[in-house]
């Protein structure tokens, strides 16, 4: 009756308040326990009618029918309650059993908003009592300033306001945070990026010169609490000021263009590309060595930011612009659910050597597959000494060339301890450059340390024409190379002033010539001729493509003619290089002469103990037998295609099989009228 009747006054919610938080301290009015309340409210033939388990830290959502019961407890009315409560009408749960008044538990931080301790004075200044409350949270409602606490989450708790007495900074980063909201459009988003940027921070070893946050912890520590257990738990609080200092940098966009400016039109590769953004950020910390630490730094969310600052600003789409606030689950801080997955109690365990749960977003088949990756990747570095691997290589069966590409296009993206194996293992593996152009500059850097200086100012007289042609390409290039393109190149002896002073390479023909056959000697013994070089085929690192269609353009024409002894090699080489038919024919003629080497041909049957190609081809050379010429009927002959097989089978089977049979004349019908013919 007492209940019914709502004998313990009126109760009034807190403004943004938990819904259950508002009925543990409703239970308290009545001094009941909560669970007690949650019965009554939700009582339905005599059964409490409330889904899943009450924790510390659960919400709660209640149907119209329970809702109107506390209404009548709290002596509130609804539309308080619901502009009190954000939880209040959120949902509408579906309980153990239907009809009457009902509750659905949750908990969890991706089923529950960002929620938080009340500053115990202000809720008992509020309510006339002291019984612990719970709200929920912005990011810069985690400060009390009037009584100096933070109000800290922690998982399986009701929350623990710490008390920030030793740590004046925390609060006036908070000052900062809500004007930050107030003047920037993208306040909010560059707090989250921030909260990233710090958090990355926190999980690598702190440098020896790091005295802020080691202070900061010792000083917010409860008594009898664990030191480590602490540092997972206080991440955020200790570095609040931080965050907010490193917001209030990223969300100027003065420090966006000057990100761009110093870019030149490049995709960063590391930090250190950006050295206006590093040094005021080591300003703002006030940490004079953070620039030279971030200067090295190839992944990350700082990094992230400023290539999809970069990226976007030469992609002017708006959906382009949306990537620059972007924080990829990768780069988001661990849940604390998942660091901590017990509070801190005396059961004589330390709490930091509890087991921690797996994180989650982690596909272990995607791990897996990228640990086979990585073992191929490994195993081609130890071959080549790079991974500049082209995209459609294949080493080993494994399709290496398209995982590295697909990497690629995913760095920033990565988890770090995928990115830094890849990049320990090697340094360049996501350049913003081409494949191609760090291969070839592993061969510049092969021939520099077997054969010494390149000579630029002699024109590369050591290098293959090739070869000089593109190291002379980049010294005319050099100012608008990537700077680390600029490095490499400095490393292989050719820097701002040898690229200066870089001559053309001068080609000697007879040379060029004498290296072209080699590769087309080796390319034709691999191939069993040259009728497959195409102008793309690039055979052991040289561009073979080009070059035996030159020499068939001058033995062709005759207005160039190639030296005997050229055409005597590439005889020797290939008799038929040059044949007086297109390639073409030679082709099929040679694909075929390899299918006819294991079976036989079987003419009678129209071929078709080959592919389709291949018997479709053959056909069509024996239905233009008569035109072909000579020469291709010796070569035909070899694979057993004589004139009497060809013109065999120019006639179709059917119509050959009527002409094979004999014809009887028939018999002549007679003529009304005339006597029949004797």
């Amino acid at each position: 009756m007492a209940l019914a009747s709502g004998a313990a006054g009126r109760v009034a919610p807190l403004r943004g308040e938990l819904t259950l938080s508002f009925l543990n301290r409703l239970a308290a009015r009545y001094h009941l326990g909560l669970r007690d309340l949650l019965a009554a409210i939700t009582e339905t033939d005599g059964r409490q009618n409330v889904a899943g388990m009450l924790h510390p830290d659960s919400e709660i959502h209640l149907n119209a029918q329970a809702r109107e019961r506390v209404g009548v407890l709290s002596r509130v009315g609804a539309a308080t309650l619901q502009s009190a409560l954000p939880a209040w009408t959120r949902a509408e749960p579906h309980a153990h059993y239907r009809g009457g008044p009902a509750g659905r538990l949750t908990r969890g931080e991706e089923a529950v908003a960002p929620w938080g301790p009340t500053c115990p004075a202000c809720t008992a200044a509020r309510t006339g009592r002291h019984v612990p409350a719970r709200r929920y949270l912005g990011p810069e409602e985690r400060v009390c300033a009037r009584h100096q606490y933070w109000l800290l989450y922690l998982p399986h708790t009701s929350g623990l306001p710490v008390p920030l007495g030793r740590c004046p900074e925390v609060i006036d980063a908070q000052r900062r945070h809500v004007r930050l909201l107030r003047r920037s459009p993208a306040g909010t988003q560059a707090f989250e990026v921030a909260r990233a940027i710090t958090g990355f921070w926190w999980e690598q070893p702190w440098p020896d010169k790091e005295q802020r946050w080691p202070a900061r912890l010792e000083a917010t520590r409860p008594d009898d609490t664990d030191a480590i257990w602490w540092k997972m738990a206080a991440r955020d609080l200790i570095a609040y000021p931080e965050t907010v200092a490193v917001a209030r940098v990223l969300a100027r966009s003065h420090w966006q263009q000057q990100t761009v400016a110093h870019a030149r039109g490049h995709l960063p590769y590391r930090l250190g590309e950006t050295p206006a953004l590093l040094a005021e950020l080591a300003s703002r910390l006030q940490r004079p060595w953070l620039a030279r630490r971030l200067a090295t730094v190839t992944h990350g969310p700082l990094f992230t930011w400023a290539h999809s600052c970069v990226h976007t600003r030469a992609v002017a789409a708006p959906a382009a612009q949306k990537t620059l606030w972007a924080v990829h689950s990768a780069h988001r801080p661990r849940p604390l659910s998942d660091l901590l997955p017990h509070a801190p109690a005396a059961d004589g365990t330390p709490p930091a050597e509890r087991p921690a749960r797996r994180l989650r977003g982690h596909s272990l088949q995607a791990e897996q597959a990228f640990q086979t990756g990585l073992a191929q990747a490994h195993a081609y570095h130890q071959q080549h000494g790079h991974l500049a691997v082209p995209k459609e290589d294949t080493p080993a069966g494994y399709p290496l060339g398209q995982w590295l590409a697909n990497t690629r296009a995913r760095h920033t993206r990565m988890p770090a301890h995928q990115a830094t194996a890849l990049s320990a293992l090697y340094p360049w593996w996501h350049a913003p450059w081409s494949t191609l152009w760090q291969r070839t500059w592993h061969q510049a850097r092969t021939h520099h340390e077997m054969r010494g200086s390149l000579k630029p100012g002699r024109g590369f007289p050591t290098t293959s024409y090739s070869l000089g042609e593109w190291l002379y390409l980049q010294c005319t290039r050099y100012p608008d190379l990537h700077p680390e393109q600029q490095r490499l190149l400095a490393q292989i002896g050719i820097d701002a002033a040898a690229a200066a002073s870089a001559r053309p390479r001068r080609r000697n023909l007879k040379a060029s010539a004498e290296e072209a056959l080699a590769y087309a000697r080796s390319y034709a013994a691999e191939h069993g001729s040259l009728a497959s070089v195409t102008s793309a085929t690039v055979h052991e690192g040289f561009r073979l493509g080009q070059w035996p269609a030159n020499q068939r353009n001058y033995q062709r024409s005759g207005h160039r003619p190639l030296p005997a002894g050229r055409a005597q090699a590439l005889t020797a080489i290939d008799p038929w290089w040059c044949p007086p038919w297109n390639l073409y024919w030679q082709r099929g003629y040679y694909r075929a002469r390899k299918a006819a080497a294991s079976r036989p041909l079987r003419s009678e049957r129209g071929f078709g103990a080959f592919d389709d190609a291949t018997a479709r081809w053959l056909r069509i050379q024996c239905r233009t037998y008569d035109q072909l010429h000579p020469d291709q009927h010796h070569l035909l002959a070899g694979i057993g295609i004589t004139a009497q097989t060809a013109r065999a089978l120019q006639v179709p089977p059917a119509v050959a099989k009527a002409l094979r049979k004999p014809v009887t004349p028939a018999a002549p019908k007679p003529t009304p009228g005339l006597p029949p013919r004797q």
